[in-house]
């Protein structure tokens, strides 16, 4: 699982199994022995493995390799309220009843809500063209811990649902963690849709798949 690692083999899958039973650092550390340092190490290279593979797999159904920066050619932004807003927000949308996310590092909330106000007749007067953000079922924001939804009139309640489940389950999980920086908060975000999309699966033994097939220490550059 790990080259050079200095826990055995069985501490390691003892470390996946209880974050795949969703426990924390805190808990993990006692239960194994394990110092809380060791262990976030840990959980950050399994974390690293959980969105790498997430973002194959939403290669895998769109096409396109998964958007951690979105550009800014619909509308023209000042660099400078890029810079005073300083807020990280992450679109959210579905595919074959699955929810994926997108780092949105491009956006203001002025985009957002011109989106929200237009969004009707782009769809009308555009012959139907979507723009960047026409992807997307819904706009997370992360510093308000609130959710924009662009999907309104024009998606089926189950759409509406996935959203609401999704969200609600991304921001308990992650209003448990504070502090955290972009990378770290990309990560939580990645294994939040892990977990939802495989909420009736196995995820220790989908864990242990990947990680036996990608071994954790080839992610350590991940991010």
């Amino acid at each position: 699982m790990l080259k050079r690692s200095h826990l055995s083999e069985k501490t390691c899958r003892d470390i996946i199994q209880l974050f795949s039973d969703d426990l924390t650092a805190t808990q993990i550390a006692g239960i194994t022995g394990v110092s809380r340092v060791t262990i976030n190490n840990y959980l950050k290279l399994i974390r690293s493995h959980i969105a790498r593979y997430c973002e194959e797999q939403s290669q895998d159904v769109t096409g396109k390799r998964p958007a951690r920066l979105l550009p800014r050619s619909l509308y023209a932004v000042q660099e400078n309220a890029l810079a005073e807003e300083n807020t990280v927000y992450y679109g959210f949308y579905t595919v074959n009843d699955n929810v994926f996310t997108d780092e949105l590092a491009a956006v203001t909330k002025q985009h957002i809500r011109h989106f929200q106000q237009a969004s009707w007749w782009l769809g009308q007067e555009a012959g139907g063209q979507l723009t960047e953000l026409g992807r997307y079922l819904a706009i997370a924001d992360f510093n308000e811990w609130r959710l924009y939804r662009l999907d309104a009139g024009g998606s089926s309640m189950n759409h509406h649902d996935d959203m609401t489940v999704f969200w609600a389950n991304t921001r308990n999980r992650l209003l448990k963690f504070r502090g955290m920086n972009k990378n770290t908060l990309y990560l939580h975000v990645k294994e939040s849709e892990f977990r939802y999309n495989y909420r009736a699966d196995d995820i220790n033994k989908i864990l242990l798949n990947i990680i036996y097939k990608y071994p954790l220490h080839l992610s350590k550059t991940y991010v």
